[in-house]
């Protein structure tokens, strides 16, 4: 989820970015409880589908780049033990840290133990929101990152006369994942799985978020189809002189989808199938216009990149991680200390700085603590 980028130096302010809309989304429960509604109106769950298209895009490019410039592919062991260091030990150092702080015994049992420590929570409905409930999307990618080597290994195979032929062949498999996706949510949709409560799983694995993952996977090809070459196709070239259009596209998405489809965001609300399928792809727009001014063009050109550039913003993205495993915990202890009520005397808004800075000071320790030592 969080692997740094070091061609792409803007990467982590988008994580950043991506984790305060998380926050939000999660935070307006809590500010809905004292008084204010404002919050739970906007559409803020986009910030896991950031992620996502993230991580195949920078995971996904060193395959492509082998096979484009005809270099050694990455080795997959190695891959498979980075991603393992990445993800786990963060993972099972919160689970454990959160389960005792919060007293939630249903992890330490003979059923739970796998469950959640085996990133399988997303499979059991009545588990799905146990444990660490945000870390749903956090067993979406342990899944994407076994079958990501699986993909690159078949591309890898395909013969092609020259680069550009590889390059299609690259865009033709990511729209085949991306019609996975696409055909795995119309079929759900159809079965009337929206409606059962105890199928809400169903809408919380790797095949509903194909789609995000194949967008990051072309996206990863035409960066490297593109990188150093002096003509670049005239969206690109606007792109990197006019970085804000992608930021106003993904703008304009976000109030359509907070607006136009008549979802209120309160918990547990009821989406329309029609509304399902449309609000997943507003949001997959909404991701890619965040994501694009940090993966092509100078990233020292425009007003946002200069934003993104922010240092506080880069660190934030640095331990976005350990940020999106405690923070949800945080939230849930403030509501302990009876911060609902102080809220409501001072202002609801209190609970997104407080839920925000609680969780970036826990963060901090678990990034200098376990997170960069195991790196």
């Amino acid at each position: 989820m969080t692997t740094r980028a070091v061609n792409f130096p803007l990467m982590d302010s988008i994580r950043g970015i991506a984790l305060l809309s998380v926050i939000a989304a999660h935070t307006a429960f809590f500010v809905d409880q004292s008084g204010q509604e404002a919050l739970t109106k906007v559409r803020f769950d986009f910030g896991v589908r950031v992620f996502f298209i993230i991580s195949a895009f920078l995971l996904y490019r060193p395959f492509v780049r082998s096979r484009l410039g005809a270099y050694d592919p990455p080795d997959l062991k190695a891959f498979g033990w980075r991603r393992l260091l990445r993800i786990a030990p963060a993972y099972w150092t919160a689970l454990t840290v959160v389960v005792l702080w919060l007293g939630l015994p249903e992890v330490f049992s003979a059923t739970g133990i796998p469950i959640y420590y085996g990133f399988g929570q997303i499979y059991w409905a009545e588990k799905a929101v146990g444990g660490l409930p945000q870390a749903w999307s956090v067993c979406v990618e342990v899944v994407f990152y076994a079958l990501l080597p699986v993909i690159a290994a078949v591309m890898r195979r395909l013969r092609a006369p020259d680069a550009r032929r590889c390059l299609l062949q690259e865009l033709w498999m990511a729209a085949l994942v991306f019609a996975g996706g696409l055909a795995y949510k119309l079929s759900i949709v159809q079965a009337g799985t929206l409606e059962d409560p105890d199928l809400v799983v169903l809408q919380l694995n790797l095949l509903a978020f194909l789609d995000d993952f194949a967008l990051g996977m072309a996206l990863a090809a035409l960066s490297v189809w593109y990188e150093g070459r002096d003509r670049l196709p005239r969206p690109l070239r606007l792109l990197d002189r006019f970085p804000s259009i992608a930021w106003l596209l993904a703008l304009a998405a976000l109030w359509v989808v907070s607006t136009q489809l008549g979802l209120t965001g309160q918990l547990g609300e009821p989406v329309a199938r029609s509304a399902y399928l449309e609000r997943h792809y507003l949001f997959s727009v909404l991701a890619l216009g965040l994501v694009l001014p940090a993966m092509f063009g100078d990233p020292a050109r425009g007003l946002v990149r200069r934003i993104l550039a922010n240092r506080v913003m880069l660190y934030l993205g640095m331990v976005s991680y350990a940020v999106y495993l405690y923070h949800f915990a945080v939230l849930i202890q403030l509501e302990r200390w009876g911060f609902t009520e102080f809220a409501e005397d001072t202002t609801a808004w209190l609970w997104f700085p407080a839920a925000l800075g609680g969780g970036v000071l826990v963060a901090t320790a678990s990034w200098y603590l376990i997170e960069r030592p195991f790196l």
